[in-house]
């Protein structure tokens, strides 16, 4: 008895040492270069800056100064249902370590038993009463690190799983962000075409009046006409994109389409963007975005299952041991023990594990180009939203400029009417091309927010570090 404490004592204190030491591969290398700054960055500009020591912002949506923007957000991370399916692949990912890890403990198994018969010859004859009960222990000794490496790679899956789940928080806060800039953009949109049509019907008028005065043709008539109802067909599609993205911001922040109108369409001014966005350096980028620490996570993980697969090469040894109690009534109690090892030794497979092998190898090549992938993909990213960006603000300033030429215009028309000057036809053109001057200006203005979305969104930003993660 005290043999077998012993012995089970020893190697279950050898198990914990070696469990403690099952953690994931460190972080991988790419091997793609990575320049120290931007490409679209290499000259001054005004609108974006680089700074080597600036940190990814995770909560850049508070930039906007929007409170129900940021209402939304806070609603969608609780109650999106893509971010909870990817917090119930943690929950797998976890589950699956831990029986990964269960495989470097020894199992123990107990068994009891009892009956009372007669058993002929062997109980002489008699009715007896006979009662056993046993301790079975078995233990795989990972002389070569075949289950190390197996809970390694499962550890190294979690960390992907919770990578992956922070890169789906950031796509989605973008696409929140994005729907909610698309529906301030339409409403505005409604308002301008229908000052437009209003515009374009008083216009109408006048030629209708000018025709029964004999100043117009039938054909000045038509056109008119025509405009105005092209006019007033742009508006059902600008109410239909309305309501399709009221609808999808309802979806993502987890509510059925109709729950979140009041709140999405009540009455809010964008406020001014900064007129300088600071960007981090591409190696902080490349740190903080959530999809590329899964593929390097992923790829971890294939090292870990190469060597697991490497070890199948080498002996199984495994060790056993039982203890019971046994007792027959009128008869004295036995306390029967022992202790065991096995080894098994593959010999002929006819290849089997070296193609295990071979397989594992690939997988491990498949996960690297993908993370060299990923990088590039991120790069690439990061550099096109700067761009349209950089693009998008030289753009609204010319509509902007284009808004105030249009302005005076209007105003020298109606100065110019009120004088004599010109007739009320040419007042009614110039402001309806203030109008769409506005217009292109207020897509502008949404586009300019959904570029700056998607520069953050690129660097990574937009995901917390929940509570029990595991970092690589």
């Amino acid at each position: 008895m005290r043999k077998f404490r012993t012995s089970f004592s020893v190697a279950f204190a050898a198990v914990v040492l070696v469990a403690c030491a099952t953690t994931p591969p460190g972080t991988q290398s790419s091997d793609v270069p990575v320049a120290p700054s931007w490409n679209r960055l290499e000259k001054a500009n005004p609108a974006l800056a680089m700074n080597a020591n600036a940190a990814v912002e995770h909560d850049w949506w508070r930039n906007f100064g929007d409170p129900t923007l940021d209402a939304l957000i806070a609603e969608a991370i609780a109650n999106n249902k893509s971010l909870q399916i990817a917090v119930a692949r943690i929950e797998e990912a976890r589950a699956n370590r831990g029986i990964a890890r269960s495989r470097l403990f020894p199992e123990v198994t107990g068994a009891a038993s009892a009956q009372r018969g007669n058993q002929g010859f062997q109980s002489f004859d008699q009715t007896v009463s006979a009662a056993q009960v046993t301790i079975d222990a078995s233990w795989e000794v990972d002389l070569f690190g075949r289950n190390q490496a197996r809970t390694a790679e499962a550890g190294a899956i979690l960390q992907s799983e919770e990578a992956a789940m922070q890169a789906v928080q950031v796509a989605l806060l973008a696409e929140v962000a994005r729907n909610y800039f698309d529906v301030r953009n339409f409403e505005q949109q409604i308002v301008l075409t229908q000052q437009n049509l209003e515009t374009q019907q008083m216009t109408l008028s006048l030629i209708q009046a000018q025709l029964e005065g004999g100043f117009s043709s039938d054909f000045d008539v038509q056109r008119a006409a025509a405009q105005v109802s092209t006019t007033e067909a742009q508006i059902p599609v600008l109410r239909a994109g309305l309501d399709a993205a009221v609808n999808r911001l309802n979806t993502l922040v987890g509510l059925p389409p109709g729950s979140r109108d009041e709140m999405i369409k009540a009455p809010q001014s964008l406020r001014p963007l900064d007129p300088q966005i600071v960007v981090a350096a591409p190696a902080t980028v490349l740190a903080a975005r959530p999809d590329v620490r899964a593929a390097e996570r992923r790829f971890a993980s294939s090292i870990s299952a190469k060597e697991a697969a490497t070890a199948d090469l080498f002996p199984t040894v495994s060790l056993t041991a039982f203890f019971g109690l046994q007792g027959v009534s009128g008869l004295a109690g036995t306390t029967p023990w022992g202790i065991g090892a096995g080894l098994i030794q593959p010999i002929l497979n006819f290849g089997r594990i070296e193609s295990q092998i071979d397989a594992a190898d690939a997988r491990q090549r498949q996960a690297f180009l993908d993370y060299q992938k990923t990088v590039l993909e991120a790069l690439e990213d990061m550099e096109t939203a700067l761009s349209s960006y950089v693009q998008e603000t030289t753009r609204n300033a010319s509509l902007a400029s284009a808004v105030a030429q249009d302005r005076r215009a209007a105003e020298l028309a109606q100065q110019q009417y009120l004088n004599g000057f010109t007739s009320l036809l040419d007042v009614l053109v110039a402001q309806r091309d203030l109008l769409a001057a506005e217009a292109n200006q207020a897509a502008s203005d949404a586009a300019l927010r959904k570029n700056l979305v998607a520069i953050y969104t690129a660097a990574g930003g937009g995901w917390q570090e929940g509570p029990g993660q595991t970092t690589p």
